[in-house]
């Protein structure tokens, strides 16, 4: 069966406006569906296309877009199928007996491993780890270990060590840029990858492991005799086309790379016994807490069992309102924390989250469909009858219908007409909650109240269920937040009033509770049936050192940038959260810190001041006495400068253009080259010559020398230059030079002659070159 292709096929991002598509018109985009396909499509490069590959299309950040060509593992339509099995020829097939010896002996096992195609989605991942192996498959490592080992502890339901706070990204596609949750005694997703597969440019694919392995057991996990045997033939390039490479730095290199080092076919990931999680959410200021985010022994990082007492957390999260209350000196956070607790045999939110299996192996996602996994709410507890769940939030109905937070405006509108009609008597705790010292002034914004109520009202009521949640807000923002207005008395009330709507969303969302869930439905808490709230979006996210006070003087700016927008007619809807994580050991991974703290700064594009909050952000992330690290998957204005300012160009930026320059002969294999990475100098920025030869260095007058060279090894846009100086006469520059071949050059003066051979790379405006000299002696 042919290749499957789309010419000239318009091609978007999820969080993208979907009115608009983000490119009209791709060149070409293309569905492979099998290993063979994408050494086949990577060998046959037309030359001048260039390649990226695309997953979920979850990314916000220009990393994600090709110059040419789309290769698409997962289509997020579902009209393709997508590159989603779960594979058993390496893992079992091809494993050690020394691995496999030490694993099958193992009876209480807490880990184990499994190998996956890149267009799997998370969701689909942890419900198939979830689903305990029924021993019918004998392909599966869990059947091979209880027929040889007789040990059937492998059964049991598995999980991912960590994740981010959403599922329906392609497991690739999420640790290749950063991705990450808020377990801060734990690394990013990507240190759970333990070998993965990668096809280049060229066609030629790699076997890739750290050396030494970083599994639970200390030994290589595949015999590569046996792997040689399976990839190293003629269905997959032929013999030679398949290499090996056991080498931490390749391997951490490739972990976080933006797509450039080709497309990651599969990988193999390590998997951790099903768990179930706390979680605890408090309300509070972010001007009661901010100073304790530095002491990583001290209250927010911990929690309190009533029979344990007081012992470390695992996942620690702060929500923070940008929009301020109570005379614009707090801000609501909202803290979340989560720790392990007790695994029941019936886990709450299995059912709702993953449920039952409808089709065995659906032919669409290569993989068994499961009923609500990737089709359903996020999963919050009924509190009223414990161990079920409860509906849909108020914002989750909202955006499934499209129709905003109806219910939260009508609360609004209530409260302000109860607070009119007592004379002032009945202040509600909305109220109460952004009104200074018990609402004392507020009486003098009756009449404003009474209109501004007139407007709400009737905003209300011609709310379109078509209308987007973004497009909503900023009709009332423009109502309530008017530039021009010159009464001061309706200005203040109509920002107390915007300020009052936030403040009711956001503790909506941020409500208090406590509650137990299984690992996945705990973590991944995106709401797949949203069809309008996260449309049209913009997000950023930074990383600091959590006991850096740049921490806290970003988000300080962030919240006083937000005042200033609020008295010019402008409003973000939108959040900053902070979340926190271990160290990575991927070289490009944005957690280098014992705690790394990330700050997110999302925002709908539809209401204006979100926009220019976001780029204020990423403005003063990119300052050197801030010093941020942004994340490779959003919103990254990286210039090459900043990255290796940040990366530094001797350290590990160094071994990770090392890494590239091994898959990609010194660069000159460019076809996963994009503008995104030219621009940030993800790219073999040092051009090599591997070859230059003169054939005689002593000659006599008249004679004539020949030079030899051979730079095809670098990328392609790098220049060869000979500079041929003679004792008396002069200097001659040769430019017009191809990256191989020979030169010729009659000597005709006594005397030293001097040949200065050079390669030249200019990148972002940074030249680079290599060079070599001889020295020619003319009788």
């Amino acid at each position: 069966m042919p290749l499957q292709e789309h010419f000239d096929h318009p091609w978007t991002r999820k969080h993208d406006d979907p009115r608009i598509n983000l490119i009209p018109k791709a060149p070409k985009i293309v569905f492979p569906k099998s290993l063979a396909e994408l050494i086949k499509l990577c060998r046959h490069r037309p030359a001048g296309q260039r390649f990226k590959a695309a997953g979920s299309h979850w990314a916000l950040s220009s990393a994600a877009i090709s110059d040419h060509t789309f290769i698409e593992t997962h289509d997020p339509r579902n009209v393709h199928q997508a590159m989603g099995k779960t594979l058993h020829q390496v893992i079992p097939g091809c494993m050690s007996e020394s691995y496999l010896n030490a694993i099958g002996d193992n009876r209480n096992p807490t880990e184990t491993l499994i190998h996956v195609e890149a267009g799997k989605r998370i969701y689909q991942l942890y419900a198939e780890l979830d689903t305990p192996d029924n021993l019918k498959n004998k392909s599966t490592l869990a059947y091979v270990i209880n027929d040889r080992f007789k040990n059937g502890s492998y059964t049991q339901s598995w999980a991912f060590q960590t994740l981010g706070g959403a599922g329906g990204q392609t497991v690739v596609g999420a640790f290749n840029t950063g991705t990450h949750g808020g377990d801060f005694t734990l690394p990013p997703i990507a240190d759970s990858v333990v070998a993965l597969h990668l096809v280049a440019d060229g066609g030629k694919h790699y076997w890739i492991e750290p050396s030494p392995p970083v599994t639970f057991v200390d030994m290589p996990i595949v015999d590569f005799k046996k792997l040689v045997e399976l990839y190293d033939h003629l269905d997959f390039g032929g013999p030679g086309n398949f290499e090996i490479i056991r080498d931490s730095s390749v391997f951490e290199a490739v972990l976080v790379s933006a797509g450039r080092f080709g497309v990651i076919y599969s990988v193999v990931l390590r998997a951790v016994s099903q768990y179930m999680l706390h979680e605890e959410q408090r309300l509070s200021t972010w001007q009661e807490i901010k100073l304790q985010i530095k002491d990583l022994k001290g209250p927010l990082y911990r929690y309190t069992d009533p029979t344990l007492g007081i012992s470390q957390a695992r996942f620690l999260q702060i929500a923070v309102c940008l929009t301020p209350h109570q005379n614009f000196e707090r801000n609501l956070i909202g803290i979340t924390k989560r720790w392990n607790t007790g695994m029941p045999a019936d886990p709450q939110g299995r059912k709702e989250r993953v449920g039952a299996i409808e089709n065995p192996l659906d032919p669409s996602i290569q993989g068994p469909l499961f009923a609500n996994a990737g089709r359903s709410h996020g999963y919050s507890p009924d509190l009223a009858h414990p161990g079920q769940a409860a509906g849909p939030t108020l914002l989750e109905q909202a955006c499934a219908d499209a129709s905003f937070l109806r219910g939260i405006l009508k609360a609004v509108i209530e409260e302000i007409e109860e607070f009119v009609a007592s004379n002032g008597a009945a202040v509600g705790g909305g109220m109460l909650g952004v009104a200074v010292a018990g609402g004392v002034g507020l009486a003098k914004l009756f009449p404003a109240f009474l209109l501004f109520l007139l407007i709400l009202k009737k905003i209300l009521d011609e709310l379109d269920a078509d209308d987007r949640f973004g497009e909503f807000m900023e009709g009332v923002k423009n109502e309530l937040l008017d530039p021009d207005e010159k009464d001061p008395l309706k200005r203040a009330a109509g920002l107390f009033i915007w300020q009052l709507i936030v403040y009711e969303a956001f503790k909506t969302q941020q409500k208090e509770h406590d509650f137990d869930a299984i690992s996945y439905a705990m973590m991944d808490r995106k709401d797949y049936l949203n069809i309008s709230c996260e449309v049209n979006v913009e997000s950023i996210e930074v990383f600091f050192n959590a006991v850096d006070n740049r921490l806290i003087a970003f988000v300080d700016a962030l919240i006083a940038y937000e005042i200033m927008q609020e008295f010019k007619g402008l409003a973000i809807a939108g959040y900053a959260s902070l979340r926190f994580m271990g160290p990575s050991r991927a070289l490009l991974g944005m957690q280098k810190h014992q705690v790394t703290c990330s700050v997110e700064v999302a925002c709908l594009k539809d209401v204006s001041g979100g926009q220019a909050l976001v780029n204020y952000a990423v403005t003063m992330a990119r300052k050197p006495n801030i010093n941020g690290l942004l994340h490779w998957g959003q919103r990254n204005d990286y210039t090459m400068a900043d990255v290796e300012h940040r990366y530094a160009p001797g350290g590990n930026l160094e071994a990770w253009r090392q890494a590239l320059s091994r898959i990609t002969a010194n660069g000159r294999l460019d076809g996963f080259s994009s503008q995104f990475t030219r621009l940030t100098g993800l790219e073999v920025i040092q051009p090599r010559i591997q070859e230059f030869t003169i054939d005689r260095h002593t000659v006599s007058t008249g004679e004539t020398i020949t030079l030899g060279w051979n730079c095809l090894n670098n990328p392609p846009d790098s220049r060869v230059s000979i500079l041929f100086s003679r004792p008396t006469a002069g200097s001659t520059v040769i430019n017009t030079v191809p990256l191989a071949g020979q030169h010729q050059i009659q000597v005709t003066e006594p005397g030293t002659h001097i040949v200065n051979f050079y390669v030249t790379r200019t990148l972002n405006g940074v030249h680079r070159q290599d060079s070599r000299t001889a020295l020619i002696t003319v009788a």
